[in-house]
Parts: structure tokens; C-alpha cells; sequence
């Protein structure tokens, strides 16, 4: 094996001495093996512009990106949630690594269609041997950029992905690269990582008896399912529990979380879903806006799930991937889990149990946890989508 996964943390004060604090622990622990790329994470305060100037000074040359995460990052430390930096580095010989980023424009699709061919490029990687990808966007049009993305990207492409956060859904987020940072806009890194590999992205949701058709909607507002207003069906299916809204509209993203709704997805007599978060009641038509486009005539389904069924949902999902891809944790060199900040939310107090739970899975394998306002990756083969409430999960092997 000549590549391997290191990962470094910094709670420093200031944004210089964190990068020089990050840049100390990689080059400690690569030995001097060349630093290929990486992906770098944060709470929100600390000043990205800043921190990614002061970390292309300590690290000329190397590709990285990021983005802001919600509350704190995980990893095999636990949750942290004080003022801290956290990054996972490609470390070694045998690979190839490029990133690219842009400011969001009019034509998403498009933006997409540049960000995979710049990507490439800069990683020297032909578009067929692009093994994974990891993606980052600040919230909103992320179906449209997936589609530019793979436009360019061959569908076997496997996708991690995961917008970018804030604590309190102000706009404070920022996505990042080695040549600069955005407020609005969207990151990739590509690998074309020879060695086996394996990513999934599911919810923790389990389908109850409720569903219907979307017979009005435009992007991400459902105007009416089955011919009724959107809102009045959802209540129904609720028992009721959002009736006040009905009257009043408003933010439903807290009474929403472990009942959203789902969009099927089938292959081969298979169903999985999509799931989108309700976020608003819209008077006076009794509308849902959601945080995921869903297209007329496609189903919603009423999901369920419990605290104790998200704290287990990274575990689990580890434990899939490894199972149907032949991995064991032995033979793991890294990991990167994105997990949804809605989810994160509502087990707060348990987070640090999901990471141990996460980390029981995976066995010493060096990971970092990002905590998102959306994620993306393929519930079903070589089919990108964009979700919410959901965990996507990379798993590069060292074999």
C-alpha cells in the first residue's frame, strides 16, 4: 500500500495558527510522503477566507476543499463543537487528485458541467478514471448541479457529497478550495484511487402506509398531492399534529424531522427513497416548500424513524457498505461520513454515541464527520441524487 489517510485537527484562535497547527500534524504523520489533496472542515466563526489563504501558504501546491458544518465535526475524537478545524488528507503515491470551484451563476447545470471538467484537469485524470468524487454547495439547485456534474463524470463515478452548513439556517456558510472560497457557489474533488473503494447514501426512515401523487409542484414547493392542498394531506397523514400551521403557516423543520416525507426510487423490484425535509406551511394555498426538488407526478410517502433509529443510521450504513462491497475494517484507509445537521439536531445529546457506533463499524480507520444542510449520493447504482435528513458515506480500502 502506498497511499493512506491522516487526519488532523486545530482548535486554534486565530486562522494562521490553526493552518500552521493542521499542517504540523500531517506532515508529522505522513513521514514524508507527498500530500496528494485533502477535504477541510469547520465550525462556523472562523474565518474561511483566512484559513484557506493560510493553508495554501503552509501547503503550496496541494489541492483541498471544504466547507462549514453545522455545530461541530465529528471524528474518531468525538464531536467537537468548540472553535475547531478538522481535515482528512490524501497522503502517498499511486493516485491522482484535482480540484475545482465556483461562484454559482444562472446556469447551475452548466456550473456543474465546468466544476467535473475542471476538476479533471487539474488532477491530470481522464474523465473515465474518476473513481470518486466529493462535492460541496452552499444550499439550493443541487439536482441541477449533480446533473452538469455527471454530464461530464461517467455515471460509475461513486459520489459523496454534502451542502454546506450554518447553526441557525442564516447564510453563514462557505465552501472552499485551494484557489478560493464562496459564500454562494460549489466545490469538487475528484480521485481516480486505484484500490478498492465502496460509498452509500440512505436515511434512517422506515415507510409507512401513507403515500400519494404530487398533482402540482414547482422546484421545491408542492402545491397540491392528489389534487388537495399539500399541507392539509401531510397533516392527515400526521395525525393532525400540524393543524395550527394550517391556519398560521410557518416553519415546520422541527415537527418535521423523524416524520418527512420520501421519494421512491426502484431498481430491479427494489424500492428505496429519497428523502426531502418539509420545511414551510405557504398560505393561502396550504403549500409545502421542502428542501429537495420533487417533480409532478412522482409519489410522496409518509417516512417514520425514531432518535435511537438516527443515533444507529451511520453504523448501519458502514456496515452495508462494507458488507456488500467485501471490505473489512482491516482493510479500510479512510473514511468520510457526511451526516445530515437536521439529524444531528434532533440526537444532539447523542451524537457522540453515533460516532462510537460509526466507530465500532469501522475499527481504527481514520475518519471525519461533516454535518450538512443536504446530502448527496446514489440510493440506488450509478443514480446521483440530492436528499435530506440523510448520511452519505465514503469508504476508500487499502487493497
Amino acid at each position: 500500500m502506498s497511499a493512506r489517510i491522516v487526519v488532523t485537527h486545530s482548535t486554534a484562535m486565530d486562522e494562521a495558527s490553526a493552518a500552521r497547527e493542521l499542517v504540523t500534524q500531517l506532515r508529522q504523520q505522513a513521514a514524508g510522503a507527498r500530500v496528494r489533496g485533502g477535504f477541510v472542515y469547520c465550525t462556523v466563526g472562523i474565518q474561511t477566507p483566512a484559513l484557506q489563504k493560510a493553508l495554501v501558504e503552509q501547503l503550496p501546491g496541494v489541492p483541498f476543499v471544504g466547507a462549514t458544518s453545522c455545530l461541530g465535526v465529528g471524528s474518531a475524537e468525538g464531536f467537537r463543537t468548540e472553535r475547531i478545524v478538522s481535515a482528512l488528507w490524501l497522503v502517498g503515491e499511486g493516485f491522482r487528485f484535482g480540484v475545482s470551484a465556483l461562484a454559482r451563476n444562472g446556469d447551475v447545470r452548466g456550473q456543474g458541467r465546468e466544476l467535473a471538467s475542471n476538476a479533471l484537469k487539474d488532477g491530470h485524470i481522464p474523465p473515465e478514471a474518476a473513481r470518486f468524487a466529493i462535492v460541496h454547495a452552499t444550499p439550493g439547485s443541487e439536482e441541477s448541479l449533480l446533473a452538469g456534474l455527471y454530464d461530464v463524470l461517467p455515471k460509475r463515478t461513486l459520489l459523496v457529497g454534502g451542502s454546506a452548513a450554518d447553526n441557525d439556517i442564516t447564510g453563514q456558510w462557505s465552501v472552499w478550495s485551494s484557489a478560493g472560497v464562496h459564500r454562494t457557489g460549489a466545490v469538487l474533488a475528484v480521485c481516480d484511487w486505484p484500490w478498492r473503494l465502496t460509498a452509500m447514501c440512505q436515511g434512517g426512515y422506515l415507510v409507512t402506509r401513507h403515500r400519494g401523487v404530487v398533482t402540482r409542484a414547482s422546484g421545491r414547493t408542492v402545491y397540491t398531492i392528489d389534487g388537495r392542498p399539500a399541507a392539509e394531506v401531510y397533516n392527515e397523514w400526521l395525525g393532525g399534529t400540524l393543524k395550527p400551521f394550517l391556519q398560521t403557516g410557518g416553519t415546520v423543520l422541527g415537527n418535521t424531522t423523524l416524520c418527512p416525507l420520501g421519494v421512491p426510487r426502484t431498481m430491479d423490484g427494489l424500492e428505496t427513497h429519497v428523502v426531502v425535509h418539509p420545511e414551510k406551511v405557504l398560505l393561502p394555498e396550504r403549500a409545502l416548500t421542502l428542501f429537495a426538488d420533487v417533480k409532478e407526478g412522482e409519489q410522496l410517502v409518509l417516512m417514520r424513524s425514531t432518535e435511537g433509529a438516527l443515533v444507529k443510521q451511520s453504523g448501519q450504513l458502514a456496515e452495508w457498505a462494507l458488507g456488500s462491497s467485501g471490505l473489512t475494517p482491516d482493510k479500510l484507509a479512510g473514511a468520510l461520513l457526511v451526516y445530515c445537521a437536521g439529524c444531528m439536531l434532533t440526537i444532539q445529546k447523542q451524537v457522540p454515541d453515533m460516532l462510537r457506533d460509526f466507530q465500532r463499524t469501522v475499527g481504527q480507520t481514520p475518519f471525519v464527520s461533516v454535518f450538512t444542510f443536504g446530502e448527496q449520493g446514489c440510493v440506488m447504482p450509478q443514480r446521483p441524487e440530492h436528499g435530506n435528513l440523510m448520511t452519505s458515506l465514503l469508504l476508500l480500502g487499502n487493497s
